[in-house]
């Protein structure tokens, strides 16, 4: 499949950057809507993630973190791209990577005994956990996160989280645009790993890693997982980050200019129409007591 141009005529689009800008919330879920129904044709996988934010770019948790953490900064997208861009900042961030999963946070012994008897791998249900509920590693020194970024196939869910900031009491609607990411995970080649996650850790520490001549991102979603609440309703497809001097929208737009096709769109989601794009997601049961059962 590919991402060429919206359906609808009265759709914004810019070709250069692939943004899409919708004039309502009806003519975006018929823009959604088109884009599930060619994939479907095409046997295309099609994910979904929201930002809150439409300036927000693709980085993983560890690197906002790390960033902020290393350089002092509040806003990490204020790091100067010379530096952002470098091969060494790529592997300050992998080693420390590496050493918050060697030595800070482990899997559980409950996950060894379950790869024992089902294969599960016990290293991506860490980070499952971490990337799902991160409140419950809130004490772990260091920098928080790992480099997966959260992508689900429905686009209910993507659109929930380009709707609402916070979680609990501090949930509300967002102010300013939001986003909803497209991505065909089918256009950019074998990027399902079969490997466990801790083979692909390993491989972090190779001179072509080092060098930021790693893969383009991977995907991340085993045959066998662990049973989890939060995961069974946002059905999380997990992308890895792979390269962290560039965001994975950044790699994929080079990927696009390499391969003369379209692998993602960003789809603006306009301020103005996130009050009835709440009622919209409460109507198909989407509530944040779905998106976050207990």
């Amino acid at each position: 499949m590919t991402l060429s141009e919206p359906i609808l005529k009265s759709t914004v689009f810019n070709a250069n950057n692939g943004i899409w800008k919708p004039t309502s919330l009806d003519n975006m879920l018929k823009e959604i809507d088109h884009i599930s129904k060619v994939s479907t044709i095409n046997d295309s996988l099609i994910l979904y993630r929201g930002h809150a934010n439409t300036n927000w770019p693709l980085d993983s948790t560890f690197v906002r973190n790390g960033i902020s953490r290393l350089f002092g900064i509040m806003d990490y997208t204020k790091l100067p791209s010379h530096v952002r861009r470098s091969v060494t900042f790529h592997r300050s961030i992998t080693s420390l990577l590496l050493m918050n999963f060697e030595m800070l946070v482990k899997p559980s012994t409950e996950a060894f005994e379950k790869e024992a008897s089902h294969d599960i791998d016990p290293v991506f249900e860490l980070c499952k956990n971490i990337q799902q509920y991160p409140e419950n590693y809130a004490e772990v020194p260091f920098i928080k996160g790992t480099n997966l970024i959260d992508w689900t196939a429905t686009a209910d869910i993507a659109l929930y989280f380009a709707t609402f900031d916070g979680y609990r009491d501090a949930r509300r609607i967002s102010k300013g645009d939001g986003a909803i990411w497209v991505y065909d995970a089918s256009s950019t080649g074998k990027i399902q790993q079969v490997d466990k996650m801790q083979k692909i850790l390993d491989k972090m520490n190779t001179f072509e890693f080092l060098n930021g001549e790693g893969p383009l991102p991977l995907m991340f979603h085993p045959q066998k997982q662990a049973n989890q609440h939060r995961a069974s309703n946002q059905k999380p497809i997990y992308i890895a980050q792979m390269n962290f001097s560039f965001s994975l929208s950044e790699v994929w737009e080079q990927y696009e200019k390499d391969n003369a096709k379209k692998v993602v769109v960003k789809i603006q989601i306009h301020e103005n129409i996130k009050n009835e794009l709440e009622k919209y997601l409460k109507s198909r049961g989407i509530t944040e007591e779905y998106v976050y059962p207990h």
